[in-house]
């Protein structure tokens, strides 16, 4: 039986969101939900190491596990530790009014180690009593659509099933890649497929728009090889949605991060049949 896209990806321009081992990846759930907001159905297809930070801003987006209700004051199951109010702009800068606590351990992932703002906590009370590491991204994520790696084996027994990877390429108008980070970005530069998302390149009817947008350390980034390969991939057809300049979640400060969503949400608008293709960067 061939692979069918979630109910809720049946309808508008139809979209292959890639995401990549980038802290950017982060963004990937706003991303895909203003694509969403334009239209678009969106199939998001996240490599092993793009699901580490998606369950890491997961944990973020849950928050700390509130007090026992037996012993919290007020009590209930929607009960939530209140912090104060915190937002992440666009351009990834932290805002609130307590810059002491902004830069407290207790922002941090036990994991990835980034500080990110408290949000005020989903009402997901399958996941509060377990680790939101172990959680599917299809249960973290319950209004989006995740393919991942071992979808493309669980869909396969035997010769006449379907093969993911094709069966995604053949549904999707539009492939976008945001992060693309510099280890994906060698591997299509190369031809290489050893994940989901690279054999869905490596397969992909480049007569279809494929947009990349890279994500990386700023030394990645200016080094040689990332200009030899975004020259290949240019090359073959792809549009690059280009880096800008800021500090990184590194600290380092430069080009190299990723490009700011709504500039991502136009050119894959942009790059939808039917569309007129424009240059979204100065190279």
């Amino acid at each position: 039986m061939s692979w069918q896209p979630p109910t809720s990806a049946t309808s508008g321009p139809r979209v292959i969101l890639g995401c990549t081992g980038s802290v950017a990846t982060i963004k990937v759930p706003e991303l895909a939900r203003r694509l969403q907001e334009r239209g678009a159905s969106v199939v998001i297809v996240p490599t092993k190491n793009a699901c580490h930070f998606l369950r890491c801003q997961a944990k973020v987006d849950v928050g700390p596990t509130p007090p026992n209700p037996k012993h919290h004051r007020g009590g209930g199951s929607q009960a939530y530790v209140n912090r104060p109010e915190r937002r992440i702009t666009n351009n990834g800068e932290l805002r609130g009014s307590d810059s002491e606590e902004q830069n407290s351990s207790s922002d941090q992932c036990s994991r990835c180690g980034s500080r990110s703002p408290y949000f005020r906590r989903r009402q997901l009370p399958h996941l509060l009593s377990g680790d939101v590491e172990d959680a599917s991204l299809k249960s973290l994520y319950p209004d989006l659509n995740f393919v991942v790696d071992e979808d493309e084996w669980s869909v396969w027994g035997g010769r006449g099933d379907p093969v993911l990877h094709i069966e995604l390429r053949d549904w999707a108008q539009l492939l976008v890649i945001a992060p693309l980070d510099a280890n994906t970005m060698a591997k299509v530069a190369q031809g290489l497929c050893d994940n989901l998302l690279t054999c869905m390149v490596r397969a992909w009817d480049v007569t279809r728009p494929l947009v990349f947008c890279p994500a990386m350390n700023t030394h990645m980034y200016t080094h040689p090889l990332t200009m030899k390969h975004t020259a290949i991939l240019k090359e073959l057809g792809y549009t690059e949605v280009c880096v800008v300049s800021k500090r990184l979640a590194c600290g380092d400060v430069g080009p190299g991060a990723m490009a700011e969503v709504d500039n991502i949400v136009n050119a894959v608008m942009q790059e939808l049949p039917g569309a007129q293709r424009i240059s979204h960067g100065p190279f």
